[in-house]
């Protein structure tokens, strides 16, 4: 048998599935059935002790408006501090280019060659995983357009959440 349940495209939302005319025939059932998510109560996950001190501020900084727009459980743990401590290895290693100025940049090797700093290096490799665990939490325009949340209705919203949601939406 080739491939697993991760393999292929993913799973059509029901919704897109309907406004499209149903191009692939699937049954009511089908549609009723699919696309069905399992909701995990929004709350702040404990920060683990082992991160550095500026992961840990960007951990204050952005998980109580993660919590009111939704897109954070206790689950989101480990995905919250890999996006904290890639923020925070990237802002040392700015900070180390930034003090070494034009060597920051570029690197002569032994023989005479120019290559890519080891802090270049370091500070595109955060900023890979940077991008990669911050897409779980919409934290880049992109990421943002494809969740699935709610608009704001109007006052509905005490106003730290209405707040918080308008500072992304």
């Amino acid at each position: 048998m080739a491939g697993t349940s991760n393999s292929g495209r993913r799973a059509t939302p029901t919704n897109i599935h309907v406004i499209r005319g149903n191009p692939s025939k699937k049954s009511a059932a089908e549609l009723a059935g699919a696309g069905t998510a399992v909701v995990v109560k929004a709350e702040a996950p404990t920060c683990p002790d082992f991160l550095t001190p500026d992961a840990k501020a960007e951990w204050k900084r952005i998980a109580a408006d993660l919590v009111l727009l939704g897109l954070v459980s206790k689950l989101d743990r480990g995905e919250l501090a890999v996006y904290c401590q890639a923020w925070a290895d990237w802002k040392y290693a700015r900070k180390q280019i930034a003090d070494q100025k034009e060597k920051g940049f570029v690197e002569s090797t032994p023989s005479g060659y120019k290559q890519m700093s080891a802090w270049m290096q370091v500070a595109n490799r955060a900023e890979d995983r940077m991008r990669t665990a911050g897409a779980s939490f919409g934290l880049n325009p992109s990421a943002r357009a494809r969740l699935q949340i709610p608009a704001p209705q109007g006052e509905l919203f005490p106003n730290a959440q209405k707040d918080a949601a308008a500072k992304y939406f």
